[in-house]
């Protein structure tokens, strides 16, 4: 269940390239560059001069950045080289009073300009490539100018409250707060004593992560409400690899994307939480929800190649808040739907032959809320997600469950959320662990876990990460330029622009990237 920050974040920006060749010095030493209103020096040599207003100017590594007015452009360069070449980045459609750089990963950095009207923007630079995104705008104190970056936060002196720090992560609730001084006594001596005309740099490594990072290949259109919206996906790719990726509005109802992730169908149900589809033929899907409007599992029938999708019928539920839901085939051939409540029930559900109703077969009794869920259609065991506890291993045919996975293990935080199943060569069951922002796969015979891993930006196309998931879905069919198929995860915390919350997709290859080392 989704949190969010004690700061909204908003921010767009305009962004062109362009090149050119300016003046150039040989022999640059890096240690001592400083600048004014027309001139970046190096010691006492002038290695750039420019005809406008030099406003701010920032070093990381061997990248020199800095803005021109009135036009507020901004430029980098390579100071790897003997000769400085400068290269036209963007137009920026704010002021600029101050800006800090940091390496981001291997090869992109983080830059924060603030902008002297109380914002500080943050932005993804690839020097190389030139790629520029706006990630997020933050407000701060207007009259603060310069900062620093440590591996993991942006580090200002506000005139009035002293050293403030936040998060580098866009990922993590964005919170002001007061600067460890003691962790941070060097950067901020610096930060303090430098005058200022110095050219800054404090990190020069990439924040260290706990856990592996893949990145998103693709995103779906936000969700139109502000707020805890998007909840749980399902895939459907039918036999002529038409993608479509259903996804729960609990404040409206059901959203269908296609394969660039544009909404293309909405269904005003209420409030769907959880949604999962079955394949009735190569062309013809049944989806099912929980709806917590009209206290019921809906039913609806989607054919992707015909661009069709529609309703079909409700099974009213006894449940006062209808919560989590997963489908599958069961043991008999008869398609079975397990739909649980945040009050810790699990009914299981056999669906008639056309799908328009069915009957109830059994209810397990949890302690605590449940939500995610996922039938093993190899040995026909339900999996079952305890929000606070773990995972339990359920069998239908005589009701014995384990608890196969418990918190108290550390390899998932609170809450447990999603769960899925990737059937391949090998098998595995993927969770998301939504209380440190992660995934976690595990083998199902023998269990045993085998990786954790986080989802972190594409720098390259702007894509942000992806945190607080709470449904997930996963697919091994090929699909066009996804061979061994997609990861498709419900993003909490929708940055690189701040936006509400949507779906990310990924490629399966990168998980078994991470399972292979």
């Amino acid at each position: 269940m989704n949190t969010f920050g004690k700061f909204i974040l908003a921010g767009t920006l305009l962004a062109t390239s362009a090149c050119s060749q300016l003046s150039s010095v040989k022999n640059i030493n890096t240690n001592m560059l400083s600048f004014n209103k027309q001139h970046i020096f190096d010691t006492d040599k002038t290695i750039y001069s420019s005809q406008n207003e030099i406003e701010a100017a920032a070093k990381s590594g061997d990248w020199l950045i800095w803005v021109e007015d009135p036009r507020r452009e901004l430029w980098m360069a390579s100071l790897s080289y003997n000769e400085l070449a400068p290269k036209k980045i963007a137009t920026l459609e704010h002021g600029v009073d101050g800006l800090c750089a940091a390496p981001l990963s291997d090869s992109a950095l983080d830059l924060f300009i603030s902008d002297g009207d109380g914002g500080m923007h943050h932005y993804w630079l690839n020097p190389q490539s030139g790629q520029f995104h706006s990630v997020r705008s933050l407000t701060i104190n207007p009259d603060v100018e310069r900062c620093l970056l440590n591996e993991s936060s942006l580090i200002y002196l506000d005139p009035y409250l002293g050293a403030m720090s936040i998060d580098r992560d866009p990922e993590t609730d964005t919170v002001i707060r007061t600067a460890n001084i003691t962790a941070n006594r060097e950067l901020i001596g610096q930060l303090s004593a430098a005058a200022e005309s110095q050219i800054l740099e404090y990190a020069v490594s990439a924040p260290r992560a706990p856990f592996p990072l893949i990145s998103a290949d693709l995103e779906t259109d936000s969700v139109d409400r502000a707020g805890d919206a998007a909840d749980d996906p399902a895939i459907m790719i039918s036999h002529k690899g038409t993608l479509w990726i259903a996804g729960t509005d609990k404040q409206q109802g059901l959203r269908v994307y296609d394969a660039q992730g544009k909404q293309i169908h909405f269904l005003n149900r209420g409030r769907l939480n959880n949604v999962d589809s079955l394949a009735l033929t190569s062309e013809r899907f049944l989806l099912s929800a929980t709806n917590r409007t009209s206290h019921s599992i809906d039913l609806f029938i989607a054919e992707p190649d015909k661009n069709r999708i529609e309703f079909i019928s409700a099974i009213p539920l006894t449940m006062d808040d209808p919560y989590g839901l997963c489908m599958a085939k069961d043991a008999s051939g008869k398609v079975a739907i397990f739909a649980g409540d945040s009050e810790g029930l699990v009914q299981y559900w056999q669906l008639n032959s056309d799908y328009l109703g069915g009957k109830m077969l059994s209810e397990y009794r949890f302690d605590s809320q449940t939500e995610g869920c996922v039938y093993n259609t190899l040995d026909h065991h339900l999996y079952v997600g305890q929000e606070d506890n773990g995972i339990w291993k359920i069998d239908p045919s005589n009701g014995n469950r384990e608890l196969i996975e418990a918190i108290s293990q550390g390899n998932l935080i609170a809450d447990v959320e999603g769960l899925d199943i990737y059937y391949g060569e090998q098998s595995y069951l993927i969770a998301s662990s939504q209380g440190d922002d992660s995934y976690v796969v595990y083998q199902l015979a023998p269990w045993k876990m085998l990786s954790k891993f986080r989802i972190g930006p594409n720098t390259d196309k702007g894509l942000d990460g992806a945190s607080e998931t709470d449904g997930l879905a996963v697919s091994s069919q090929a699909i066009g330029a996804y061979p061994q198929g997609i990861l498709v995860v419900q993003d909490g915390r929708n940055r690189s622009p701040a936006a509400n919350q949507n779906f990310k997709l990924i490629d399966w290859r990168k998980v078994e990237n991470l399972l292979k080392n």
